[in-house]
């Protein structure tokens, strides 16, 4: 157990979190979850359609006996209200639980996607009515497109976002965290270290910079990692536990490390 990694409140969720969360996807045992939540983390991310509902499966085995230590979040790629409510009842069977601290609408990447999901018989609605049946906490929106993102932000209909953020791809800073800021809306990234790309054999810089880098924005809260491999998990947390932040001169370095793996197509 590291017990002194950051903490902080999530926007206007109100909701303390570790600024260190566990991503889903790639982790296909419930030890390995476990393993990564005794480093003392407390949130944890994944989705339906995370290998097509066998990462859910997998977190809700990982979760018995420490559900309520845990904010567990998961996402609906439906836009439809009928298909999120058929999706939040298959969560919440999988996860093996009564509720879901923040629910989110996955992907909401166009202007026709969004358009869909704010119908009066889209998702959102839906999910604003299990919000209010206690099946959800909080309701937040995910995309890989920063400007639509910010769009979806806007709209104040969210409690939190999950985007893309790192040291290489800083679109957020204009795209989506004014917004965020603006109506405390708790911001979560993904991709700090770009799937691993941004990581480098000699391990210069170190992996936790990364993080560290994504962590040092003041509109930011949190990043989640997806577990490719839990020692590697183990020692961002250790290395976050120690500081959160970065120095001016190491912020510099890593943009300028950033930029020049972006120009060489590295990053994908």
């Amino acid at each position: 157990m590291i017990d002194n990694i950051p903490r902080t409140v999530l926007g206007r969720t109100g909701i303390e979190i570790t600024r260190l969360g566990v991503g889903g996807a790639y982790c296909e045992t419930a030890d390995g979850y476990r393993q990564a939540l005794d480093c003392g983390v407390n949130y944890l991310d994944t989705a339906r359609a995370y290998r097509d509902g066998e990462d859910e499966k997998v977190v809700g085995e990982a979760l018995q006996n420490r559900r309520e230590q845990i904010i567990l979040a998961t996402k609906t790629g439906q836009r439809s209200g009928d298909g999120a409510r058929r999706e939040l009842e298959t969560s919440l069977r999988l996860l093996r639980t009564d509720y879901i601290d923040i629910y989110q609408l996955h992907h909401l990447n166009t202007a026709e996607e969004r358009e869909k999901a704010f119908a009066l018989d889209g998702a959102l609605s839906e999910v604003q009515k299990a919000k209010e049946e206690g099946l959800i906490r909080f309701i937040g929106v995910t995309g890989h497109d920063w400007k639509q993102v910010g769009i979806a932000i806007s709209t104040g209909a969210f409690d939190t976002v999950l985007c893309w953020y790192n040291c290489a791809m800083k679109e957020p800073e204009q795209d989506i965290f004014p917004q965020a800021k603006e109506l405390n809306v708790g911001v979560v990234i993904m991709n700090a270290g770009r799937n691993d790309r941004l990581f480098s054999d000699s391990d210069v810089p170190a992996k936790a910079q990364f993080y560290r880098y994504v962590l040092s924005h003041p509109a930011v809260h949190l990043t989640v990692m997806g577990l490719r491999d839990v020692e590697i998990f183990r020692q961002v947390a250790a290395g976050l536990s120690v500081s959160d932040c970065l120095s001016e001169a190491d912020k510099l370095q890593l943009e300028a490390y950033g930029a020049e793996m972006r120009q060489q197509g590295k990053l994908g």
